[in-house]
């Protein structure tokens, strides 16, 4: 039986993905024979209503060394200046104030705080990630957080004004440990904003999120609850575009704020849509079997006509819908902008990875967009390659045709 990772209830599984490797674990040819796949099953805890994976990697095989830099993506870029300019005015930081972010990646989000004169110190686990981060300037301190990383940051005086977290509630399997961290390293009068994507999407089509780094996937009613047993409270939250939707909660020390209306009017709603109990998510399975259906149809139409079909981009996303549709018969091949990732072969499917200037210069029928949530800038991106003829396919929530 696997008991809930927050509060130790029994939790129930609802949907399976089956046996799958790990989406960012792309291979050198010579490493293919020994690939390694991992359950993939996600179950809902109905005493504190946090859906979560049934089973997990050890985080050490997931993100020591990791291929996804935040600056290789310009939409990343561009939102990130935006949110820390946005965050600077809305929590009047200035020169005496520290932000400390939480998988900071490659530095791409703190560096805004900098040119604004702000002290910023990032943690990150990737040692790879970490270092071009410390390269670019950005104060870095390459570590899992938890509560012994936020203690050992408190012995040093370093208290946070803003601690920051984008997409990483979601990645640390010792969540307790985690949020006791925040109410540690935050200043009383800090806050700690984190963005995950919404549970909502789930009912959406929007599985895709569900992979072996993402250990847990977040309404407001188990955010809150999680928050609670760290004695810290959500004050306010709202949506974002990011990560094809996400929710930024505003978290204080207890009794520091009072919660906004925006937080009481999504607890309502969450609560009418039924976030809080397991029928509501047993409903997920049968929607995507339907989204199943509908591409494989089109992809065997496009296939039987004589079409060729190449994927662009080659995100953790891209990777389990390539997995679990298993479309890797339709594909020619795939291209993705991230030279790291270039010349190596995707988990499960094993495509070679080309450059984007082999859409262009092979010139298939579609290209299938593997990051949909970013559809947009991959279309501008290939620009050249719609003007001849090419069109694209967009896959979740609804197969499209552009």
């Amino acid at each position: 039986m696997t008991r809930c990772r927050a509060c130790g209830h029994p939790i129930t599984e609802f949907f399976s993905l089956g046996a799958m490797p790990p989406v960012n674990a792309f291979l050198k040819k010579k490493d293919i024979p020994n690939e390694r796949s991992f359950d993939l099953s996600v179950g809902f805890c109905q005493k504190c209503y946090l859906v979560q994976l049934l089973k997990i990697v050890d985080p050490k095989d997931l993100f020591r060394h990791y291929l996804y830099f935040s600056s290789t993506t310009q939409s990343i870029i561009e939102y990130s200046k935006t949110t820390a300019y946005y965050l600077i005015q809305r929590l009047k930081l200035g020169r005496g104030s520290l932000v400390v972010e939480i998988g900071s990646n490659d530095g791409v989000h703190l560096r805004w705080y900098q040119k604004a004169g702000i002290k910023v110190l990032g943690i990150d686990p990737a040692r790879n990630v970490a270092a071009e981060a410390i390269k670019k300037g950005i104060p870095t301190k390459t570590a899992f957080f938890g509560h012994e990383v936020a203690k050992e940051l408190a012995r040093s005086n370093i208290h946070a004004d803003l601690l920051y977290g984008a997409n990483v509630l979601a990645h640390i399997p010792d969540i307790l440990g985690c949020v006791r961290g925040v109410s540690t390293v935050l200043k009383k009068t800090g806050t700690a904003v984190f963005e995950s994507p919404y549970i909502g999407g789930l009912f959406e089509n929007k599985f895709d999120t569900i992979y072996h780094e993402h250990v847990f996937y977040y309404s407001l009613l188990a955010l809150q609850n999680l928050f609670a047993r760290a004695n810290l409270c959500i004050y306010d939250c709202e949506f974002v575009h990011m990560q094809g939707g996400s929710l930024r909660i505003f978290v204080c020390h207890e009794g520091m704020y009072s919660a906004s209306e925006q937080v009481r009017e999504l607890v309502d709603q969450e609560h009418q849509h039924g976030f809080h109990r397991l029928s509501s998510y047993l409903k997920i399975r049968t929607n995507v079997e339907k989204l199943r259906t509908q591409l494989t149809g089109l992809l065997k139409k496009l296939k039987k006509d004589g079409k060729r079909v190449a994927a662009y981009g080659a995100p953790a996303k891209g990777m389990v819908l390539l997995n679990y549709f298993r479309l890797g018969k339709f594909l020619d091949f795939i291209a993705d902008k991230s030279e790291a990732k270039q010349g190596l072969y995707t988990p499960g499917t094993h495509f070679l990875i080309y450059p984007p200037s082999k859409v262009v210069d092979d010139r298939p029928d579609y290209v299938l967009i593997l990051p949909w949530n970013i559809s947009d800038e991959v279309m501008g991106f290939l620009t050249e390659y719609q003007k001849k003829g090419g069109k694209f396919i967009i896959p979740v929530p609804d197969v499209i045709i552009v």
